[in-house]
């Protein structure tokens, strides 16, 4: 499939700016933080489709794409970018409102634990190639669960008293899970650049 950017440092020029822009301090590593969760998602919210012409490796610190790293590493890049297509730009905000305010011990312990990484790190082991499809496959979307039916008031006078008794039962049960007074899986789920110039450390 054909990337939606031609290159990576387009989407790595724009966290940088928008970090910049809410002085918010994107070192190298939590850029690629970002870039990985970025490309993850997209692969999992468009059939696999690459955001940007990025391969992730399993790295000992989590997921790297080595050549952005290495180029990054010391110093910023001299390189051209080009603007994000108008088309992702609600993409990358979501992404950016997301996970760009968070200190980068907390976006590194989340990759550590990256369903995609792990099924990489465990069937290949260090620099293993964490592929569009491993991502898609964890990131996709999850189907929502089908509304439980619902129980008739009035039951049929031919019912067993026993079977009269267990529908009753039911139907009180789903009664109590709609006005909330029953705990359920559903309603007990927890929420889940010092190269820039300019740019003083501080909140990444």
């Amino acid at each position: 499939m054909i990337p939606i950017v031609s290159s990576t440092f387009d989407i790595a020029h724009w966290f940088l700016q928008r970090g910049e822009l809410g002085q918010t301090y994107i070192s190298p590593l939590k850029l690629q933080r970002l870039l990985y969760l970025a490309q993850a998602y997209y692969a999992g919210q468009n059939d696999g489709q690459p955001l940007m012409p990025s391969v992730f490796v399993v790295s000992e610190v989590g997921p790297l794409e080595s050549n952005i790293h290495r180029a990054i590493e010391h110093e910023a890049p001299k390189v051209s970018v080009r603007d994000i297509p108008e088309e992702i730009m609600d993409f990358v905000e979501m992404i950016w409102s997301k996970y760009g305010a968070r200190k980068v011990d907390a976006l590194n312990r989340l990759v550590l634990q990256d369903p995609a990484f792990k099924e990489a790190e465990a069937q290949s082991g260090l620099q293993a190639i964490i592929g569009l499809d491993v991502m898609q496959k964890h990131y996709a979307p999850r189907k929502a669960a089908a509304a439980p039916r619902k129980i008739p008031e009035r039951l049929p006078a031919e019912i067993p008293d026993f079977l009269a008794d267990i529908i009753a039962a039911a139907r009180d049960e789903a009664r109590a899970v709609e006005a909330g007074e029953t705990e359920t899986p559903e309603n007990n789920r927890k929420g889940v650049t010092e190269w820039i110039p300019g740019v003083a450390p501080g909140g990444g």
